[in-house]
């Protein structure tokens, strides 16, 4: 499971939109370490909610007019390209 979820991505929604985009960083036995770009948060495993994505599921689910231009900067930090 650690290895799976390494290098993943995690989306927040307000309604259709966006708000933000995760980068799962470390994943422990007990806890789960998303960076969120302005601030890395630790989840508990049973806390953490998402469901995790690569960039290509995330290019292919999301159109670019559901992401805010901050969510929009934040996905080409990481290199997720929007169309």
């Amino acid at each position: 499971m650690k290895d799976s979820l390494l290098g993943k991505y995690c989306i927040v929604t307000i309604g259709h939109v966006v708000s933000k985009i995760g980068e799962i960083k470390k994943v422990n036995n007990r806890t789960i370490h998303v960076d969120w770009g302005h601030k890395v948060m630790i989840y508990l495993n049973k806390d953490f909610r998402w469901i995790p994505m690569t960039k290509e599921e995330i290019e292919q689910q999301y159109k670019k007019s559901k992401f805010t231009a901050e969510t929009l900067n934040r996905a080409a930090e990481l290199g997720i390209e929007m169309k």
